[in-house]
């Protein structure tokens, strides 16, 4: 399915269809990312995974939010009344004329459906792992920046935090709590993966609350370093996220499927870029279950179906 309708088409260049047209092609690719223009000139990015559709933004019927909020209405897209969130009120940048605001970028992640309004879209180019620095420890509203290139020269983008966009927008403390029936008694470890800095936390609270061991770490490589330094026969379950820098948890679920020592450990992810494409990747690779983000109740109940 196209990204865009047939009739954006009469509102765009054909430069802006071209590109545009190019998401779809590319929508089961877990590295390819839409690049984006903030109010401040500088480039962002989201995870094509992420995103249903592309619209322009001012032929939307909305129903105006009139509160001092990110969120600037509610409008009824392909039968979703969904949030409109203008990125750069939330992220922190000025707030321009809102009609220099070009795209809404209609997104899908976490279960919930928004509409992300943005001042144009510059881009779709390929983010590998390997070009992402972790960055949430000096933004928490980002997880990384990359260095890219548009046409002939290099800039830097940021990748910027959606589980915490969606937990500013719509989260409380609730989210990160566990029902907790009984302790989890295991001498294993749950070892999990994620570079948001906000999961992270919640996932540190969550298995304290239920009495697991654990270790936490912000990206796959740090993962794999670490499992140089222990026995497998330590590890009770595995819980990745997709989306990291340096290596990724596709890239973990292949080192440790070619090790056979760890084929009996399950494998959960926990993500909010699995469309069917990336699912379906997911469970030919010895992966136990797919949960979306953030949704540790899910997560408790998962380790205990499958640790203990």
């Amino acid at each position: 399915m196209s990204l865009i309708s047939d009739l954006e088409e009469d509102y765009l260049d054909e430069d802006e269809i071209d590109l545009i047209k190019l998401v779809s092609s590319s929508a089961d690719v877990t590295n390819q990312y839409i690049i984006f223009e903030g109010s401040n000139k500088e480039y962002y990015a989201i995870n094509v995974a992420k995103v249903e559709e592309l619209f322009v933004f001012n032929k939307e019927n909305i129903v105006r939010n009139h509160t001092n909020t990110p969120i600037i209405g509610i409008s009824e897209i392909r039968s979703h009344m969904s949030s409109l969130v203008c990125f750069d009120d939330w992220f922190g940048n000025e707030k321009i004329d809102e009609n220099l605001y070009e795209i809404l970028i209609f997104c899908y992640f976490s279960g919930e459906y928004l509409g992300l309004i943005v001042k144009q879209i510059i881009d779709i180019v390929s983010i590998m792992p390997d070009q992402m620095q972790s960055s949430s420890k000096s933004n928490e509203l980002t997880t990384f920046v990359a260095s890219i290139a548009l046409g002939k020269n290099t800039y830097l983008c940021t990748i910027f935090d959606t589980d915490k966009l969606l937990f500013d927008l719509y989260g409380d403390d609730s989210m990160s709590n566990t029902h907790i029936s009984e302790p989890i008694m295991s001498k294993k470890l749950v070892v999990f993966a994620d570079d948001s800095k906000l999961v992270r936390k919640m996932a540190h609270d969550s298995f304290e609350k239920l009495g697991v061991q654990f270790k936490i770490f912000e990206d796959g490589e740090e993962l794999l370093e670490f499992l140089e330094t222990i026995s497998f026969e330590e590890i009770g379950i595995f819980l990745l996220d997709i989306e990291m820098p340096r290596k990724t948890g596709i890239d973990v679920i292949n080192a440790l499927n070619k090790e056979k020592k760890y084929l009996n450990i399950p494998i959960i992810v926990h993500t909010n870029m699995a469309n069917s494409s990336i699912s379906d990747t997911l469970y030919s690779k010895n992966v136990s279950k797919i949960i979306g983000k953030v949704d540790f109740e899910t997560i408790e109940s998962s380790i205990r179906e499958h640790m203990l």
